[in-house]
């Protein structure tokens, strides 16, 4: 890990030294004072979204990332090459399909990308569950060992696909509703808010030094169930077999992701009844 995560610090020292000392002095200048700046902040319900979104994330979903990573190389079955393959397919063309078709479609709706990505939910939980659980060790109706790992880590490419599509459209309901200095103190906010809960999850979380109690485990029937109900479903949430705050900590974990996405579609777009229907504006502008 430090092999790859090096050169890549030591890359973007690198860039921003280069904007640093190369920049016109024009771009040193002192902004001017915005009059209730952080009241107009907690205004725009849109940012108080993207906080909630940003602690919920990297709360339940930081400390099992690098396990997550990890799942994509750890076939004993699929050659590391394979995998390469499958990685510039889905990161390189299906990405830049992605792109291609979002650029037309943005001509008419340039709403059109951040709807798209309300509406997908939350795709890297979804992932982390196929990666990190048991699902995604064995697909056995595709064929022989070889075909099960490729399929397997084809669907964990598709949902990092649409988490990165998710996160530029994000970034594009910022950008279509916040002046410059306000997007640029959300991110930063963003960012410490992030860290603050990553290192909680580090500290508190039921996943913080391994797989955990934090997702659900499809493979194995809960005895308890098996006894109360012989035909109980096999899906169940793991933290049955915990009590007080591990249940919470569990069982809150899905239900706070899909609480910011159903909740925040009719607060960001609302179609206005005296223009055309087929344009948008949004209900969180002041």
């Amino acid at each position: 890990m430090t092999a790859i995560t090096l050169p890549i610090a030591l890359g973007l020292w690198a860039i921003g030294l280069t904007m640093y000392f190369g920049l016109p002095n024009y771009y040193r200048q002192v902004p001017g004072k915005v009059p209730s700046f952080y009241k107009s902040l907690f205004r725009r319900k849109i940012i108080s979204w993207f906080f909630v979104a940003v602690v919920i994330q990297n709360y339940f979903l930081s400390a099992p990332y690098g396990r997550n990573w990890g799942f994509l190389w750890s076939s004993n079955h699929a050659k590391a090459w394979q995998v390469v393959l499958l990685v510039i397919l889905f990161f390189i063309g299906i990405w830049a399909a992605f792109l291609w078709i979002f650029s037309i479609l943005s001509k008419d709706h340039s709403w059109i990308l951040p709807v798209f990505a309300i509406g997908l939910g939350a795709p890297r939980w979804c992932q982390m569950l196929w990666g990190v659980s048991n699902v995604g060790q064995y697909v056995p109706w595709v064929g022989g060992p070889v075909a099960s790992a490729l399929v397997s880590r084809s669907l964990w490419l598709w949902l990092g696909v649409l988490d990165a599509i998710q996160g530029v459209g994000f970034g594009m309901i910022l950008l279509q509703t916040l002046t410059r200095i306000h997007i640029a103190f959300t991110l930063l906010a963003a960012q410490v808010l992030g860290s603050i809960a990553t290192i909680l999850a580090r500290a508190t979380a039921p996943n913080k030094i391994g797989p955990g109690y934090v997702s659900s485990d499809p493979t194995f029937p809960h005895t308890l169930a098996n006894k109360l109900k012989p035909n109980f479903p096999k899906f169940r949430c793991r933290s049955l077999q915990w009590s007080g705050s591990g249940l919470v900590l569990d069982c809150l974990g899905l239900p706070a992701h899909h609480l910011v996405c159903p909740t925040s579609t009719p607060t960001v777009c609302r179609p206005k009844a005296n223009i055309d229907h087929q344009r948008w504006i949004l209900h969180v502008l002041p």
